[in-house]
């Protein structure tokens, strides 16, 4: 039987490597669509999609892969007429992962043109020549500051955002909510929220969200031990709390790669899940409060206190916590509350496939770190 063949945008981003090597192992054929780079050519990053594969010559797997150099921010993807026209032809359906997502540290104008214009011209690809079905990876937080509960079928409520990036995933969803009808593209849109590594070997290629509290963490562990039998080091009194601001009964909605892959996957699959909206997200997400306890026991921590901004802004602040605030401030606005996400649609057609979110919890968070000091927080592969 002839297999589908997928085009794969941000394949060698975290989840989109995930969910490449879940449609290769189901059987279809994959064509990969990287962005081109000066230092390596596209077939020689594989690897980073398929880490199974490495050392093994490209000659062995091409029957079933295709890596594509182009760039989703060119209205025909960076390719050649020949190239695209191609694809058109043979694609049958496209999961769209590419994204700008370091909203902290990413220009405006690049977060707009990949996760905006980007989108637009998946869409247009997807009307050229044969109608393709579009998988597209979006955000939980195109809710942006709204608290109330948020169902999967909502996305225009007024809402302002706590930061570019949030508004650019909201203008794609509303860019193709707005014709999709009109031109009849099958589209089925996935919101995932803050995704962290993998529940079962703790493997991330993201370094950001709880990792960056992670990080700098473990670098206050080494003075705070040092302070155990001197009250202070440089002018810093260790034997007061390290304050982070924010709301300790607030949640983090924390999902693993791993069960937002297959979640995706098993909908993906599903013909009643065209032209509507899931939300991969976690039902019962830890408290801000959890964390930090997790987190003191993970890193031998004694003293770590969630304040509100305001206790936090009336003394002044240490230096660590000072450097702390600093390597954490994008992610600042999620440390003061966050919706709920009502998830019915997504629960409703997974029933019956023992996929479910696994429940955060101490060891679960404790694997995480460990991982993440392993790999010396990204420095080291």
């Amino acid at each position: 039987m002839k297999r589908k063949i997928i085009l794969v945008t941000g394949s060698t981003g975290f989840l989109g490597s995930y969910l490449a090597r879940e449609l290769f192992e189901i059987g279809y054929h994959l064509k990969l669509l990287m962005r081109k780079r000066a230092d390596v050519q596209g077939k020689e990053r594989i690897p980073e999609v398929f880490p199974a594969l490495t050392g093994i010559p490209c000659g062995m797997f091409n029957d079933r892969i295709e890596v594509i150099e182009g760039d989703v921010c060119d209205i025909s993807l960076g390719l050649d007429r020949e190239t695209y026209l191609r694809l058109a032809n043979s694609v049958d359906e496209v999961f769209h992962c590419a994204a700008a997502t370091k909203f902290g540290t990413t220009e405006d104008s690049i977060l707009v043109n990949t996760n905006v214009y980007g989108t637009e011209h998946i869409f247009l690809f997807c009307l050229s020549n044969k109608l393709k079905r579009l998988h597209y990876i979006s955000t939980a937080y195109v809710a942006g500051t709204r608290r109330e509960r948020v169902f999967e079928h909502e996305l225009e409520k007024r809402q302002s955002f706590n930061n570019t990036y949030e508004k650019s995933k909201f203008e794609a969803e509303r860019f193709l909510g707005q014709f999709t009808k009109k031109h009849g593209i099958p589209v089925t849109i996935y919101r995932p929220s803050i995704i962290i590594g993998d529940s079962r070997t703790g493997f991330t290629k993201n370094y950001d969200n709880i990792y960056a509290f992670g990080k700098g963490l473990n670098r206050y562990k080494n003075y705070e031990m040092r302070a155990r039998n001197r009250r202070f080091i440089n002018g810093i009194n260790y034997r007061t709390p390290l304050r982070v601001p924010g709301d300790k009964y607030s949640t983090l909605n924390l999902v693993p790669v791993d069960y937002v892959t297959r979640a995706i996957i098993e909908i993906s699959a599903q013909k009643k899940s065209i032209n509507s909206t899931f939300h991969m997200v976690n039902p019962s997400p830890p408290t801000l409060g959890e964390l930090a306890e997790w987190m003191k026991t993970i890193f031998s921590i004694r003293k770590v206190k969630i304040v509100p901004l305001n206790e936090f802004q009336l003394s002044p602040h240490t230096r660590h916590e000072k450097l702390l605030l600093q390597g954490t401030k994008a992610l600042l606005p999620y440390m003061f509350g966050e919706p709920y996400f009502d998830s019915t649609g997504t629960r409703n057609l997974l029933r019956g496939t023992g996929i479910e979110c696994p429940l955060i919890t101490q060891e679960f968070v404790n694997n995480l770190m460990v991982y993440a000091a392993n790999t010396k927080w990204g420095k080291r592969k």
